[in-house]
């Protein structure tokens, strides 16, 4: 009993000790991009292929449900989020409606086991699961443009000193950069390309980051093109501005965190180390505690 009670404890603190790691991190360091195996990525494939084909038969049916609407709302955050896995509406519908699919047969299975409760959670976890997966890619690709933007400004205005137009810097910055902020400038660009006026493309780029940053540096360009400003000097005011709103942003996540991992220290780190303590107390002092009990 008391080596069940330890081993109880260690997986508290175990779990303590993942979820500060996750709090911590979340929004405040770099976002760090972990490597997988070729087993990995070909089971990963493997099962979403799955999932396809049984949404495939699904697709037509779950696209009636949404509705002409929800599909136009669907489709907007699939282009805030960047088109995660280069997911269409219809792919994602497909997706959708073979976890939905997979989420009732668990549903049943496990409540045919006697446990009806359980198999409703695990179903609605199913049935959920693409919504919160696109909301938590948009979230990150959010976060990364903001930490993207400042440099992305920075390099964007020495190259307009250099010389060159506004429209050629943006294209030679956004070739030499990687991530969501320089794709959307790339996709801003080819919409010039094919004859959008530089103002809609930008306010496109607004609408699709989603971004308090983006908005700012886009709102003060348009205004310092209206009102006649040199365009490099627009860019270093845009730059200071937006590096102070990314440095309120970061004091502000700071102190969400906070609490956050005061709270997974509440709940499962100092549980679990009295309970490694009690254990540690009742397996040394077995035999005393045995002879009170005899």
């Amino acid at each position: 009993m008391a080596l069940l009670i330890g081993l109880a404890g260690a997986l508290l603190v175990v779990l303590g000790a993942t979820g500060i790691r996750m709090t911590s991190s979340a929004g405040l360091e770099g976002l760090v991009v972990t490597g997988s195996t070729d087993a990995d990525a070909g089971s990963a494939k493997g099962a979403a292929l799955l999932v396809d084909r049984i949404g495939a038969r699904f697709q037509r049916t779950l696209m009636r449900a949404y509705g002409a609407r929800r599909l136009h709302a669907l489709e907007q955050r699939l282009r805030r989020a960047g088109r995660p896995e280069g997911l269409t509406m219809t792919t994602f519908v497909q997706r959708e409606a073979g976890f939905v699919v997979l989420g009732a047969a668990v549903a049943v299975l496990v409540a045919l086991l006697g446990e009806p409760v359980v198999g409703v959670l695990l179903g609605l976890v199913f049935a959920l699961w693409m919504e919160v997966w696109l909301w938590l890619v948009a979230g990150r690709r959010r976060t990364q443009i903001d930490r993207d933007l400042p440099d992305f400004l920075d390099v964007l205005g020495v190259t307009v000193r250099a010389g060159m137009s506004f429209r050629q810097a943006v294209e030679r910055v956004a070739a030499f950069h990687d991530g969501p902020l320089a794709q959307e400038m790339a996709t801003a660009l080819r919409e010039m390309q094919l004859g959008v006026p530089r103002r809609e493309a930008l306010i496109g780029v607004r609408e699709r980051a989603q971004s308090e940053n983006v908005n700012t540096f886009v709102t003060a360009l348009l205004q310092a093109e209206e009102l006649g400003v040199p365009i490099a000097e627009a860019l270093t005011s845009i730059s200071s501005e937006v590096r102070r709103q990314r440095a309120q942003q970061v004091r502000r996540d700071a102190a969400k965190a906070s609490p956050r991992v005061s709270l997974v220290v509440t709940m499962t780190i100092v549980p679990g180390a009295l309970i490694l303590m009690m254990a540690g107390m009742l397996i040394s002092n077995g035999g005393a505690f045995d002879g009170l009990l005899g």
